[in-house]
């Protein structure tokens, strides 16, 4: 089998889904591991070591994913952040110590955050009884029973 750079990348993808279980991954999110890992793959990757490492980097990114989950979770979320992926794999790369994580990109600003998941931190907030989440929605909504 021939492995491509995308094909590889969508191997990724399944796999932080399989870790993170029912909990939603935003765009970005995807986007964030995107970023991470691309452009580490390699064409030595590609055409070397995915036959022979490709178990070892998934179980790495089901770790991420089962992670990321958890603190999605623990905020009271229903969704994975940018920030809950950059996090969860700075915590996964730190521990596994092998040659085949890439450099850590820069953490993503506050400026970079999304709309809906500014909403989604909000919600987490306002379900904890911080926050006026709610509110917001109310006054630009209007009564909608």
């Amino acid at each position: 089998m021939a492995y491509t750079q995308e094909g590889i990348m969508a191997q990724i993808w399944i796999a932080f889904g399989q870790g993170a279980g029912a909990i939603r991954v935003s765009h970005d999110a995807a986007m964030e591991l995107h970023r991470w890992y691309y452009e580490a793959i390699t064409p030595e990757i590609i055409h070397e070591r995915w036959r022979t490492d490709a178990v070892q980097v998934l179980d790495r990114m089901r770790a991420i994913g089962r992670l990321a989950a958890l603190k999605a979770a623990g905020a009271g979320s229903t969704v994975i952040t940018p920030r809950d992926i950059h996090e969860s794999a700075c915590r996964v790369q730190a521990v596994s110590l092998t040659p085949l994580c890439p450099p850590e990109p820069e953490p993503v600003s506050a400026r970079e955050w999304t709309h809906a998941e500014a909403l989604a931190a909000g919600a987490a907030r306002a379900a904890r009884g911080g926050g006026e989440a709610g509110t917001g929605a109310r006054r630009g909504l209007g009564d909608v029973r």
